[in-house]
Order: C-alpha cells, then structure tokens, then sequence
C-alpha cells in the first residue's frame, strides 16, 4: 500500500535523489543513515542543520533557509562540528 504524504516529504524525497545522484565520487564507502529520530545537530561553514546520513569521508546534511525552503547536501566530515541543542541555530522545522 502507498500512503500518500505531505508536500513536504515529497520535497525531501527529491532531494535525497538528487543527493544521491551527486555524490562524491571519491568516496566509495557505503551511505550509513542516522535514525529518523536521532539525527545529530551540526553546522558546516555557518550553516545549522541535521546530519542525515555518513560515509566515511562525508556526511549528508539536511538545513532549512532563511526562507523556509528545504535543502539536502553532501559535506566533507573535516567540515562537519556537532553542536549541543544549546549552541544550535537550525530552524525547527526539520
């Protein structure tokens, strides 16, 4: 049975495709996702978002913008700092 979602989680469902299909190519690690429900708090270069999945060279982060929209993108794990629920500035909507 399909169940149909939300605008929202057909957004990210596109996103984590074309994530997918601009992966790092230097990288061939398998991708290791993060559980739904625990997904660690990061920022990369000024930006606060969640860590969705990792290799062993990258971590895929998911943030929303200033203006609400949804993004998805590969970062190098040199990149990546987890931050505290205190220090984190991401918007709640993730």
């Amino acid at each position: 049975m399909i169940k149909g979602g939300s605008p929202e989680d057909v957004e990210r469902i596109m996103a984590r495709k074309d994530a997918e299909a601009t992966r790092p190519i230097d990288d061939p690690a398998p991708v290791r996702d993060f559980p739904k429900y625990g997904r660690p708090l990061v920022k990369v270069a000024g930006i606060y978002g969640k860590a969705v999945a990792w290799t062993h060279m990258y971590g895929l982060i998911e943030w929303l913008d200033s203006s609400g929209k949804y993004h998805l993108g590969w970062a190098h794990s040199s990149n990546i700092k987890r931050v505290t629920a205190e220090e984190w500035k991401g918007a709640s909507g993730l």
